[in-house]
């Protein structure tokens, strides 16, 4: 029960850890919003009939209040380069904010667009000799991203990775504590349940090998392998491996050694 207990806990923790490390990253990288402004300018001029978009002219076709809004006239243009045959007018975005941008006017040519102004400003130009200039400013906000589902949906895959592991650890364990009470190894100890671990584990290993994986001293391990060669649950072979961090003596080959026991206890079966 304190096995499982320990179990929950340390996939508890890598979830803290794992989702609040993630959401700091995103949220440094990804949580602040970006502001973009952008400005057009319309001229009217010649009394009214003629619009300057950004430098390209329009010919004023219509002009009407706005059935919505009193405070803005809506103009029908015609591109003068399209009037005279000689390219369609652009299309031009509808503004976001403001009286807006020029917006299609849905007519099939194409070339027909459609704009909204100040009414005082068009009626300024109708009666001046003088252009009237007005602007336009469009401002787009792009939200930052929500980083805490991320961050959680990050924390939860890695917690899950960890149980996964935990749990195979517990079953490799498990089968290393029946291996044992099955060949009459009871006075085993919880060290040597978990030398036998890593030997179901590896199938194939070397006294060095296990006294890196479990910290054990050279004489427990080698006291433990032994018992289980005795039990016919390991045998030594005829390979050898050369000694690792200087572990088995002064860098002599260290002999290998294979774990049998699950052909043995197939064989009962």
């Amino acid at each position: 029960m304190r096995s499982w207990l320990l179990g929950v806990i340390i996939v508890l923790a890598v979830f803290g850890a794992v989702t609040t490390l993630s959401y700091t990253v995103l949220n440094h990288f990804y949580g602040a919003g970006c502001l973009t402004i952008s400005t057009q300018t319309i001229v009217i001029e010649n009394s009214g009939q003629q619009v300057t978009i950004d430098n390209v002219e329009y010919n004023v076709t219509d002009a009407e209040l706005s059935a919505d809004n009193e405070d803005f006239y809506l103009l029908g243009l015609t591109s003068r380069s399209y009037a005279s045959d000689v390219s369609p007018a652009p299309s031009l975005p509808q503004g976001e904010q403001g009286y807006g941008a020029p917006s299609l006017a849905g007519v099939d040519t194409g070339a027909i667009t459609q704009i909204s102004v100040p009414t005082n400003a068009y009626e300024k130009a109708q009666t001046s000799e003088e252009p009237v200039t007005v602007s336009n400013t469009t401002t787009t906000q792009t939200k930052p991203i929500d980083a805490s589902p991320i961050a959680a949906t990050i924390g939860i895959a890695m917690s899950v990775v960890t149980l996964a592991v935990w749990v195979g650890y517990r079953q490799t364990w498990g089968g290393a504590t029946s291996t044992l009470l099955e060949h009459g190894l009871h006075d085993m100890t919880v060290r040597d349940v978990e030398i036998v671990g890593y030997i179901i584990e590896l199938k194939e290993f070397t006294i060095p090998e296990l006294m890196k994986m479990t910290k054990a001293s050279k004489i427990t391990v080698w006291r433990t392998v032994q018992k289980l060669a005795e039990k016919g649950l390991v045998q030594q072979t005829e390979k050898t491996k050369l000694a690792a961090n200087g572990l088995g003596g002064r860098g002599k080959p260290s002999s290998v050694y294979r774990y049998v026991g699950a052909k043995i206890e197939q064989t009962k079966k």
